[in-house]
């Protein structure tokens, strides 16, 4: 193949008049028909200089071949037909040259089926409409057969007889010639008319880089023959032969291969038997090489580095948005195929090579002279306009995977008199690996921006703090958010998180520049506590994420008695903060942050509600939380309590000290319970009520019960926020009917508890009982209740006080009680109970 190629090659040198030669042009008369054709026919030019037989618009007669010329460009295509040869008739002008002569690309193209070959003839004459002299051939009646073919240069002199003519006339007869059927597509271009020097300089390798993942790209000194510079067995990169060659711009080519080449390896090329257009052929070559696909656009590798989102007029800088790109790659890249976007539209970007270092700005097209002189531009048609008052920026690849994204806000300027001023923002450390959006800052250079060159802001100052993690959560049962002190780089793996027990990990989102969010494979499992293990998680400077085990448990929804009020102080001292307590009755950890608490408006609706934490707060089993507006002052105030079982609200709603409502609701607003209080429910021997709490005395009795509140014990500050309240009444109901506990008090508290419950467990509801208690002398001292109608539970409490709340002396009381039902059943009950004094 190669010796046949090359015996032909030189057949064609030695055609009298008409052959393939290169030289190199000094002066010349160029046609290369880029410019429209004007639909007209001889003795009318439809370009300067050329006329035509019958020139059309259409793919027919004489016609621009559009896109099919050398590059890709456009050429000139004639179609024979049985009914139409084409002629054409180029005027030149030989008075301007030494001793001019005539080169061209020439070739067929398909069409149809047949196999007719189009025949090129030559003439010459001195006037336009003279006789010309006798048709030559180009090559052979064969040479522009009906297939596909390469381009080949042509040269033609002129004859001896019309040198030193002041106008010379060349005219193309292109027949329908040999063969049946379809006749091929004739297609001339880059005519030139002029001196030529002969070229004897060997054509050599400039440059070798890659182009894609399995590409490479060759720059020739100069233009080399297509044909010999598109034949596979020329090239060998490592010892294989590309899968194909394609030659672009006459002097570049680009090579193919089957598999990926290895990005960042060194490669050997080796080149031989390439041609210049003058029949100098290279020396066999071989080349090492970097190969770097230009495509591979890692993230933080092409980073946005300034925005222009509110240019301004009358400034130093246009009035135009502008974006600047970075290349931080230590390798050329190309924007082939990336897109860039606002949050609003996307655009393709044209394909431009970046440089490593180098800048590149994106700004609309109808601007682009205005930016001219500021660097490297990628015009672009369908602008995504930015927004002033913020926008998300997104640079991404051909595969929609992020490169580089950047947020910003009026915020970012820091400084309201900025936002609209035409200053730019700009990246201070654009090396960091991970969102930008929070380092962005107001450019302070003269111009108010930097486009094309480094930001004034530039600064790559180190930070050696470690970050940690603030917040770890479930957001439902399959999402696991993660919430860090500061942004972090984003190119963990699953590995980097370990739960125990286990939790598998199905895919990482990155959320915001300082958080995550983990989609697991299965449903997470209420109430389970697992152990958290986060490792080899950097912030932009390198540091490592604190090294901390962290615990995450996904809460279980909440029903009705699971999470009571337990407690409340709303009568503080002066000064001095408010808080209500509440209770985790369950066995479960629930989620509390998403409730709230409220009171009761005049129709008995919740109102002034106020969400307890907005990032959620679980609330282990059995454990207690008090919620204050001042966390410090009240572990002042209650310097027994554990402020670890503290939270802080920005404000409560208002429980006046004259009385009023507590209310809880559930993350729907649904009523979970609801007390109202007043100074009543306190001790009656109770001085002073001011910094008092009361405190809930039995779990399992309703909170809108008042016998079920009392004072806490001055033993114990008056106040137990976080921890079990001072008054309780412990334990199940036991199995006799009434039970005393303690059966011994001082209602002063010197000696444990202020005041006795009297509980009562029956074995159906609807008796109807009398409790009442009676000094050692049968006088009745207090009635508990009276004839009332009873549930199969209950309670009552004593505080050691008569009828008229007066203090009772210490001693023994009977508690005397009578119960009867409907059929007539009576039962009547005593039990001791004792006043303690003070020792």
């Amino acid at each position: 193949m190669r010796s046949l190629l090359f015996i032909r090659f030189i057949f064609l040198l030695t055609l009298p008049n008409f052959f393939l030669v290169s030289n190199t042009l000094v002066h010349a008369q160029k046609q290369s028909f880029e410019e429209v054709f004007v639909t007209t026919n001889f003795p009318n030019q439809f370009l300067p200089n050329w006329y035509g037989n019958e020139v059309r618009s259409t793919n027919s007669r004489i016609f621009q071949a559009k896109g099919l010329g050398l590059s890709q460009t456009n050429a000139l295509g004639v179609q024979p037909i049985s009914s139409f040869d084409g002629e054409i008739i180029i005027r030149l002008n030989p008075a301007k040259f030494l001793s001019p002569s005539i080169q061209f690309w020439a070739k067929s193209i398909k069409n149809g089926s047949g196999d007719r070959a189009a025949s090129v003839y030559t003439s010459w004459s001195d006037k336009l409409d003279s006789e010309y002299s006798s048709l030559e051939i180009v090559g052979s009646e064969v040479e522009f057969k009906n297939e596909d073919q390469q381009f080949r240069l042509f040269q033609l002199l002129i004859p001896e007889s019309l040198e030193g003519s002041d106008e010379l006339y060349l005219k193309f007869e292109i027949k329908y010639g040999l063969g049946s059927g379809t006749c091929a597509r004739w297609i001339l271009d880059d005519f030139e008319f002029g001196d030529f020097e002969e070229d004897s300089v060997l054509p050599r390798i400039v440059d070798v880089r890659g182009f894609e993942e399995n590409e490479i790209q060759i720059q020739f000194s100069e233009k080399v023959d297509p044909v010999f510079s598109i034949i596979q067995l020329n090239y060998k990169l490592n010892g294989v032969e590309p899968e194909s060659v394609v030659l672009n711009l006459d002097s570049i080519a680009t090579l193919s291969f089957s598999e990926p080449l290895n990005h960042g390896g060194i490669l050997s090329l080796a080149v031989s038997q390439i041609p210049d257009l003058a029949g100098n052929f290279l020396k066999d070559t071989l080349v090492s090489f970097d190969f770097f696909d230009p495509t591979f656009i890692p993230l933080k590798t092409l980073v946005i580095n300034e925005i222009m989102p509110a240019p301004k007029a009358d400034l130093d800088l246009p009035n135009v948005e502008y974006v600047e790109l970075l290349n931080l790659a230590d390798y050329p890249i190309r924007t082939n195929g990336l897109t860039w976007s606002n949050s609003r539209s996307k655009v393709l970007l044209s394909d431009m090579w970046i440089d490593p270092q180098e800048y590149l700005l994106l700004v609309p097209r109808s601007q682009t002279d205005q930016m001219e002189g500021f660097g490297k531009i990628i015009p672009l048609d369908s602008w995504p306009t930015l927004l002033n008052g913020g926008d998300q920026l997104r640079l991404q690849d051909q595969n929609g995977i992020d490169i580089d994204f950047l947020t910003y806000s009026s915020a970012s300027w820091n400084n309201s008199e900025f936002v609209n001023s035409g200053y730019s923002l700009e990246v201070t450390n654009p090396f960091l690996a991970c969102d930008q959006s929070g380092f962005l800052k107001v450019s302070v250079d003269p111009l108010r921006g930097t486009p094309g060159r480094e930001n004034s802001v530039f600064n790559l100052s180190p930070d050696e703090t470690r970050p940690f993690v603030t917040e770890l959560s479930f957001l439902d049962s399959t999402t696991v958010f993660i919430q860090f002190s500061e942004p972090i780089q984003f190119n963990f793996e699953k590995r980097n998180i370990v739960f125990e027990p286990s939790l598998e990990i199905d895919t990482l989102f990155r959320g915001t520049s300082s958080s995550l969010i983990i989609r697991l494979e299965k449903f997470a499992e209420e109430s389970i506590e697992h152990r958290v293990l986060i490792k080899e998680i950097f912030d932009c400077y390198g540091n490592e994420l604190e090294f901390k085990e962290h615990k995450l448990i996904l809460p279980s929804l909440s029903k009705k008695g699971d999470v009571i009020i337990n407690e409340l102080l709303f009568n503080p001292k002066t000064g001095r903060p408010k808080f209500v307590e509440l209770f985790n009755h369950s066995t479960n950890y629930i989620d509390v942050g998403k409730m709230s608490l409220a009171n009761f408006d005049d129709n008995g609706n919740p109102d002034q509600e106020r969400e307890i934490k907005k990032e959620g707060y679980i609330l282990p089993p059995i454990s207690f939380l008090a919620i204050t507006t001042d966390t410090l002052k009240l572990k002042q105030d209650f310097p027994k309590s554990d402020s670890r079982n503290f939270l802080q609200m920005q404000s409560l709603p208002s429980y006046p000290i004259s009385g009023g409502s507590v209310v809880l609701l559930n993350q729907d607003k649904g009523v979970l319970e609801g007390v109202s209080y007043d100074e009543e429910m306190h001790h009656p021997l109770l001085r002073d009520p001011k910094g008092v709490s009361l405190e809930r005395i039995s779990t399992e009795s309703p909170a809108d019960l008042k016998i079920n509140w009392h004072s806490s014990s001055g033993l114990e500050d008056y106040g137990t926020p976080g921890r079990k309240n001072s008054q309780v009444f412990n334990g199940e109901f036991d199995t006799e009917i009434i039970h005393i506990n303690p059966e011994v008090f001082d209602p002063e508290g010197s000696n444990g508890n202020t005041f006795t419950t009297v509980s009562y467990k029956l074995n159906q509801s609807g008796w109807i009982g009398t409790f009442e208690i009676y000094d050692i002398d049968g006088r009745l001292v207090e009635v508990l209740d009276r004839n009332s109608v009873l549930g199969s539970s209950g309670i009552y409490t004593w505080s050691g006080t008569d009828d008229l709340g007066g203090k009772v002396r210490p001693g023994y009381y009977i508690l005397l009680v009578e119960l009867f039902d409907l059929q007539g059943k009576v039962k009547i009950l005593k039990k001791t109970l004792v006043i303690a004094s003070r020792f």
